[in-house]
């Protein structure tokens, strides 16, 4: 299962939040009583968001954490790549020297899955945190369809 880690999750939630009031500068224990998540949990994504630049902090009484650019200049991807680091769905497809992969020189799908590895790197990219603090406004009525035999498994989507 493909799945993106909670604390990418609270970190766009945080930043979604934050995006509300981009000139306000907020406590953690604030953002804590807005999103019910834990002042640690908190306190560890906003020191990766500010090491990213993504958030900026000012310490004292008045000080806090507030966005450090506009949120329509954040990606999804830009939070869960600070987070998480970078999307890779396979070893063969990661960036750096660790992506050795012992069936390489047999592999003939290894192009394949560079290709939708970079499928879902744009989709999350494309999405801003300001569309994420919105709520999306569906047209149609999609629902995921789970299809046991896998037979028709290019139209999941109905």
């Amino acid at each position: 299962m493909i799945k993106v880690s909670r604390m990418a999750d609270y970190a766009v939630l945080l930043v979604c939040k934050m995006s509300k009031n981009e000139d306000k500068f907020y406590s953690a224990n604030e953002l804590s009583l807005n999103t019910s998540l834990k002042t640690t949990t908190i306190n560890k994504i906003l020191t990766k968001l500010t090491k990213a630049n993504i958030t900026s902090s000012i310490r004292g009484v008045t000080g806090g954490y507030k966005l450090a650019m506009g949120a329509d200049d954040i990606s999804v991807g830009n939070i869960i790549d600070i987070i998480d680091g970078r999307v890779a769905l396979t070893v063969c497809v990661e960036k750096g020297e660790n992506n050795n992969c012992e069936l390489e020189s047999v592999c003939t799908s290894r192009s394949n899955w560079q290709v939708i590895n970079n499928a879902v790197c744009n989709a999350l990219n494309s999405i801003s945190i300001e569309e994420m603090a919105n709520p999306f406004k569906i047209k149609n009525n999609y629902k995921y369809k789970e299809d046991k035999n896998f037979s028709n498994i290019n139209n999941r989507m109905v």
